[in-house]
């Protein structure tokens, strides 16, 4: 199984890899700056099952489009090749910001019109809710793009508290993987695009295959 880590940078994509995995593995700090500067793979086990999680560099930026950002892509494709079965887009609680919208955005630039079909929301810091339920959290949210992001992904999310260990880490992982393999439940299949298939996916393929992803989500809208 192939897990592969999504979202804007410092929103605690490489924390939640390490709480996947239940050790420190991806590097992970406070900071205003991407940390994760090359997308990275490990190997994890979960009742009886392994898995693969693929921490992602700072290309969910809308405004990536260097070669470093296409060379990043292209890495992070092979590491979660033939395919993820599950894309984890990891936002902080919190005020779902313009930047925040636009990369759930670039992540249909990237992966197309269907990925969210096989994506799951993670907020982190979900120790800051207090004694209140994620889901009434997420039902008296006012912002009209967070609320049909989280309806394109099929109402599938849930909370990490990055900080957590034993029983509680165990919980939100639990949860976490019951909605994974939901999401396998349909012929076990994992998300594939044309990039996947390219033989020799080089950056001017990159460019292309997002030019015409983002190309059509911009003529849904």
């Amino acid at each position: 199984m192939r897990l592969i880590l999504a979202g804007k940078a410092g929103g605690g994509k490489s924390a939640t890899g390490n709480t996947l995995l239940g050790k420190r593995v991806f590097e992970s700090k406070l900071s205003t700056q991407p940390v994760t500067v090359s997308c990275a793979s490990s190997q994890g086990h979960w009742d009886g099952e392994d898995f693969t999680v693929v921490d992602t560099a700072d290309i969910f930026n809308p405004g990536g489009a260097s070669s470093e950002v296409h060379q990043e892509i292209i890495r992070c494709i092979s590491l979660s090749s033939p395919g993820p079965h599950v894309l984890l887009l990891v936002t902080q609680l919190g005020p779902f910001t313009q930047e925040k919208a636009k990369a759930a955005e670039r992540l249909q630039d990237i992966f197309g019109a269907d990925v969210f079909r096989h994506t799951i929301i993670i907020f982190t810091r979900a120790e800051e809710l207090g004694e209140r339920s994620l889901h009434d959290y997420v039902s008296c949210a006012d912002n009209k793009a967070l609320r049909e992001l989280i309806e394109r992904c099929g109402n599938r999310y849930c909370g990490f508290n990055n900080r957590a260990d034993g029983a509680e880490r165990d919980r939100q992982v639990a949860e976490l993987m019951g909605m994974v393999r939901m999401v396998q439940a349909n012929g076990n299949r994992y998300y594939s695009n044309e990039m996947y298939l390219e033989p020799n996916l080089t950056e001017e393929k990159v460019a292309y295959h997002m030019q015409r992803y983002r190309a059509g989500r911009v003529k849904k809208e």
